[in-house]
């Protein structure tokens, strides 16, 4: 028996999933097998006011108690600041509250692992645009090894980074299609978010609850009030 039998030994585990990085949240109860309850919802500004009555009317519909909640894993960016630290603050107070643990999911890695199934020997890079000509970006190698650190770049500078590495562009986001040649349109499923979520679970990859914070990368700008 290895040690990830005996972390899966006894009842089902659950963990609580929370995405509010985008305009379109995604909120998901995940076993081991499959997501048992997902709610969305798509009015960005108003993900603050309605994720922890989702989170209530998903408990009551899977029947679970937050006793039977093992972790809360949050896709903890890069995205909307504001976003972010929605999910972070709520997966905070949920996992100090119940002593669960914290588990962070960095998007671009999460793009990775899906780009992968696509082309599996194949260095690549997952983007995300973070403001006109600027990208948030990563590139693994075709053994799936991180080749380098998760950071912000110019259109030029991804592409210098790309050549280097001879890594294949990969994202979400169709409008992208205008500005690159050669990419892979991926889609993330909800069986690459659980497989993800349940191996940090099973690894032990927890977060610091303390500490933790936003993967923001971008500088954050605080609008100054004007003193009468």
């Amino acid at each position: 028996m290895t040690e990830f039998d005996i972390i899966f030994a006894g009842p089902m585990k659950h963990l609580l999933y929370l995405d509010t990085t985008d305009k379109k949240s995604q909120l998901l109860i995940l076993n081991e097998i499959k997501a048992i309850s997902i709610r969305t919802n798509e009015i960005q500004m108003n993900h603050g006011q309605v994720i922890n009555r989702q989170i209530k009317d998903m408990l009551e519909e899977t029947g679970l108690s937050w006793g039977q909640i093992d972790g809360v894993c949050v896709l903890n960016g890069p995205g909307s600041y504001t976003g972010l630290r929605i999910s972070l603050a709520t997966a905070k107070g949920i996992c100090y509250a119940r002593t669960i643990p914290l588990i962070l999911i960095n998007k671009l890695d999460l793009m990775y692992h899906s780009a992968a199934n696509i082309a599996r020997e194949q260095a690549l890079c997952p983007i995300i645009k973070a403001r006109e000509n600027e990208y948030f970006s990563v590139i693994y190698s075709a053994g799936g090894n991180q080749i380098t650190e998760h950071s912000l770049s110019t259109k030029d500078e991804l592409q210098t980074q790309m050549n280097l590495h001879q890594a294949l562009l990969c994202f979400e986001e169709l409008s992208y299609q205008t500005e690159f040649e050669h990419f892979i349109h991926l889609n993330i499923s909800l069986n690459e978010i659980l497989r993800l979520c349940i191996d940090y679970f099973r690894e032990e990859k927890f977060a610091d609850l303390y500490n933790s914070e936003p993967f923001y990368l971008k500088n954050v700008y605080v609008n100054k009030i004007n003193k009468l």
